[in-house]
């Protein structure tokens, strides 16, 4: 059902082009999965016959593991003459029966603050972001700490942070060369990616690690975690498999050298190449989860035991479309945006309190772009 308003804003002709869009659009799509159903027991066959279709119960467990979900999230408010920015990330804890374990507060971190306009502010942010949310997976005393995203994107925009902070305003500079050197930004990325409780768990990739097992050239492209869902029943999972070739159709990681000595690329490209994903459907009215594990992760059924224990313990309601602590850590930072907000109505109301000109003082602050990222984007 439409909501009223749903098309306030749109001219009735668009409005009128639009629905007429809704058919053909339906019919490309139920086309599309039904390609995929007609297909799904020759690739399923294919997949089983290579031994990589395994079922949880199979699995020993020891004990119901602890879980923590960690997200962020960025703001750039553009304002007539400045910028107003935030960076944020919160940790929520899952559900366990086990005893509290000691862990300070707060669980979350967060800058703010305004300067002159910059195109080099979004890279820096996005850094100071991803510095937060290592900050927070080091400290979490968790048996599984659970990432939004997958390793690389935390890799890229670390990157990208690291090529574009010169250029950033001053203030933003300053505080993300302060949190790389005081939190050892670097020595907390590599220990997480050779760590045996951290996952990724990204909500779309565009790779399929189980193309390979598509019969059909005329099969429509699909990436790894929609082809698991079509071919894997509940409580099912498919076993490891790599992520990242390198030599082949993957290149090498890098991060600027003046800041990451090559040892220490080495080091990292050898944790990423030794990478797996598995791919889990804990339930029938859940999607398969793509996981993309460390490999002491991968290569332990007792890590992995516990891994797959705790995804589906976090799934108990159709209604919670991902892990419950990353299902919850989204939405909490998605709100960044409107926190911000009141940030901005609360200066623009002591500016005017002290100003002399209070019409210029608020043609300054109007607000004409916000622009903001990550909590599931």
């Amino acid at each position: 059902m439409v909501v009223p308003d749903t098309f306030s804003d749109l001219p009735d002709a668009l409005v009128q082009d639009l629905l007429a869009q809704a058919t053909p659009v339906a019919e490309r799509v139920s086309t599309h999965l039904n390609r995929l159903r007609q297909a799904r027991n020759s690739i399923r066959q294919r997949v089983r016959s290579e031994g990589l279709i395994a079922r949880k119960a199979d699995l020993d467990v020891t004990r119901e593991p602890s879980v923590v979900g960690i997200d962020g999230s960025y703001q750039i408010h553009r304002l007539t003459a400045l910028d107003l920015c935030a960076a944020a990330a919160v940790a929520v804890e899952g559900t366990s029966k086990e005893a509290r374990r000691h862990w300070q507060e707060p669980y979350h971190r967060m800058w703010v603050n305004c300067f002159e306009h910059s195109k080099n502010a979004t890279n820096t942010l996005r850094g100071l972001m991803i510095s937060m949310e290592l900050d927070l997976a080091a400290e979490a005393p968790h048996d599984l700490v659970l990432l939004d995203g997958s390793f690389i994107v935390l890799l890229i925009y670390l990157n990208q942070g690291l090529t574009s902070f010169y250029e950033a305003p001053t203030l933003l500079r300053e505080e993300f060369q302060r949190r790389w050197e005081e939190h050892q930004v670097l020595d907390r990325f590599l220990e997480l990616i050779q760590s045996n409780r951290t996952v990724a768990v990204p909500k779309y990739s565009g790779r399929n690690e189980l193309a390979s097992f598509t019969p059909d050239e005329r099969l429509p492209e699909t990436d790894g975690r929609t082809l698991a869902t079509v071919i894997l029943e509940p409580d099912e999972y498919i076993k490891p498999l790599p992520i990242y070739h390198f030599g082949e159709e993957d290149r090498e990681y890098h991060l600027p050298e003046s800041h990451c000595p090559r040892e220490k690329q080495e080091v990292m490209n050898q944790h990423i190449e030794g990478m797996r994903v598995v791919f889990y459907r804990p339930y029938g009215w859940a999607p398969a989860i793509r996981l993309e594990l460390t490999s002491p992760i991968a290569t332990s059924q007792t890590r992995l035991s516990m891994v797959l224990e705790g995804i589906k313990r976090q799934f108990f309601s159709p209604a919670v479309t991902e892990p419950y602590p990353l299902f919850l850590a989204d939405r909490m930072v998605k709100s960044l945006g409107a926190g911000v907000s009141v940030i901005e109505q609360a200066i623009a109301q002591q500016a005017v309190a002290v100003s002399p000109d209070v019409e210029a003082t608020l043609l300054c602050l109007q607000n004409y772009r916000t622009e903001g990222g990550r909590g599931g984007s």
